[in-house]
């Protein structure tokens, strides 16, 4: 049975991680003195009005160049999320959760800095400012078709610790697929649960102060086509079916817009004032862009070399993250998606994805 008081060591690991801070690392900072260059050379041709950049092999494709790739790790590319820092922005992680199991935690140097052993995920969610019996701890959900349960970790980020964390007793309805965060509230988490048929639920998950984190089902929903992958924008939630493609829904399960297109891992996520779903297939050479809202389509993106940094083939597990991680170039956040021909993490500055997908002035020459 786990204690209350077992979170105590936790917590004081937690409340001493401010005072092992580490110094700027170099090489995050030399991806980030390229990145800066390629803004300042980009400030030059400001563009008013967001155009479809006619550029690449055809007008229906865009280049951006890759801003940095992470050590190669083996267990291939499963699902991809980030682990911010608010106070201290430049040691973010990026969290991964490799096809063999458990997580992979990167910093923004690259090195894997924590590989945590645990069950297969097939997708994880990550609740980065959690409130703890009074403390900031960072959790990570992780969904686990194999044993149709959910998982939940806390990260002591001094050390880049990661625990295995009690939940409550709770079974899926019709057991778990996949998982997304739906929203991050004062001392509770909603987390969206796909299960393995044409279902959802919304889970909330709170610190009652018992020897579990509290788990209850809020409601249960149906969706168009049995769904792997989700994410979630502005309290909407975007379902990915193998067979039945993309969907749009409000926070109560109300379809909003579909689209026949197949992926295997997506994101959704704001550029520059602009709504786009981000997806990939795992396949083939590019990630495709819809719309946020109507999920048309709009181009595809060709992810090309950057600085001494070779592109991505082939585009696997996919993430878009807003929050600060620090340097010039990650200081609005950045994309983080696995080649699965190199079995690589590779990051996109979101500065230079924008200006290349939003604003049309594509990839700047060295």
């Amino acid at each position: 049975m786990f204690q209350s008081r077992r979170f105590d060591p936790v917590l004081q690991r937690a409340k001493t991680s401010r005072s092992h801070i580490r110094s700027a690392r170099s090489l995050a900072s030399a991806f980030a003195l390229g990145a800066s260059l390629l803004a300042l050379s980009a400030c030059n041709n400001p563009v008013e009005e967001p155009d479809l950049p006619e550029q690449g092999p055809d007008a229906n494709t865009v280049e951006v160049l890759v801003t940095a790739a992470f050590t190669g790790v083996q267990g291939g590319g499963g699902d991809v999320d980030f682990l911010p820092d608010p106070d201290a922005p430049s040691l973010g992680y990026v969290v991964a959760a490799p096809r063999e199991g458990g997580l992979d935690l990167f910093n923004l140097d690259g090195e894997l800095v924590t590989r945590h052993a645990g069950a297969r995920l097939s997708s994880i969610a990550v609740a980065p400012d959690f409130e703890l019996r009074g403390e900031s701890l960072p959790l990570i959900f992780g969904a686990s078709p194999d044993n149709g349960q959910v998982f939940g970790y806390a990260v002591v980020r001094a050390g880049a610790r990661v625990l295995d964390l009690p939940l409550g007793a709770v079974e899926a309805a019709d057991g778990v697929s996949g998982i997304c965060l739906l929203r991050e509230g004062a001392g509770y988490v909603d987390l969206v649960v796909l299960g393995t048929g044409a279902s959802a639920e919304v889970w909330r998950v709170r610190d009652a102060g018992e020897d579990a984190l509290s788990v209850e089902s809020l409601r249960r929903f149906n969706l168009p086509a049995p769904a792997r992958q989700c994410d979630a924008f502005d309290s909407e939630i975007y379902t990915l079916s193998p067979a039945g493609g993309l969907a749009r829904l409000d926070a109560n399960g109300n379809v909003l817009a579909e689209s026949p297109a197949r992926a295997s891992s997506l994101s959704v996520s704001e550029f520059s004032g602009s709504r786009l779903v981000l997806a990939t297939d795992g396949s083939g050479e590019t990630v495709m862009s819809l719309d946020g809202r109507t999920l048309e389509p709009h181009f595809d993106i060709d992810v090309i070399d950057g600085l001494s940094t070779p592109g991505i083939e082939q585009p696997g597990a996919i993430d878009a993250s807003m929050a600060n991680f620090g340097f010039t170039a990650y200081a609005n956040g950045m994309l983080a998606v696995f080649d699965e021909d190199d079995q690589r993490l590779k990051v996109i500055s979101r500065d230079a994805f924008s200006r290349a997908v939003i604003t049309g002035e594509g990839p700047v020459a060295e």
